[in-house]
């Protein structure tokens, strides 16, 4: 199987994984708040899949976009107020330079989003799907398991949501890192150096109990994925 077929069967798993259980929001409905906040999620999440993918360029433009959204009329003061956090680090994200710097940014960005909605009691976290990761036995299915690992910490963080944090945190050590399908599409020994980490950062994700440690694991995870994606390319 070669990288572009990889890609392809992978993302085609991963689309179907998350169009099932997309852990969106509630609808507009009228509501500036709620049109804010579907906004800046819709944003995040492409940020989100920017770096994953190691797209870097596209990372920088998502992140820019969402620096330079402006609040909707109306919006509450107390909205208002946690903007600023969110605005900074998405600033941040667009001057990223490296798959590294992307991560950490991401990362952050989910964690400006749950403190904004625990200061402001946003029960988003009581709607996350937490579903189960899809069975083994293929390369796609394992990679789309790992997809939705990922999305379970970054909605963890988002929600805030201990529950959703560590489904995510222990799904990722039930799969065990990389699927043996990718093996012959690395360079020598990068396949073993990246599932060890996975597992590495799988064990820390279990036992993560304040933000600063989880954006610390997120962060590195994505790192990890970005770097692989890379170079199958």
């Amino acid at each position: 199987m070669n990288a572009m077929v990889l890609r392809r069967v992978w993302g085609l798993a991963v689309v179907a994984l998350l169009g099932g259980c997309a852990n969106r929001p509630d609808p507009y409905m009228g509501s500036p708040t709620r049109g804010q906040m579907l906004s800046h999620f819709d944003l995040a999440l492409e940020a989100r899949g920017h770096v994953i993918f190691g797209e870097l360029d596209d990372f920088r433009r998502v992140s820019a976009e969402l620096a330079e959204l402006e609040p909707a009329r109306d919006l509450p003061a107390e909205i208002l107020l946690q903007l600023g956090p969110m605005r900074w680090e998405a600033r941040l994200g667009a001057r990223a330079r490296t798959p590294e710097d992307a991560a950490r940014a991401g990362a952050e960005i989910a964690r400006t989003c749950g403190d904004c909605h625990a200061a402001n009691d946003v029960p988003l976290a009581d709607r996350f799907t937490l579903g189960g990761p899809p069975p083994a036995g293929t390369t796609g299915r394992h990679m789309a398991g790992l997809a939705w690992a990922s999305r379970l910490l970054w909605d963890g963080l988002v929600g805030p949501s201990d529950r959703t944090w560590y489904t995510g945190a222990e799904g990722l050590r039930e799969l065990g890192a990389l699927p043996e399908g990718i093996r012959p599409l690395l360079p020598p020994g990068d396949f073993d150096v990246a599932g060890a980490r996975l597992r590495q950062l799988a064990e820390r994700g279990t036992l993560a109990r304040d933000t600063d440690m989880r954006v610390d694991v997120l962060a590195e995870a994505w790192k990890v994925c970005a770097d692989c994606h890379v170079r199958l390319r």
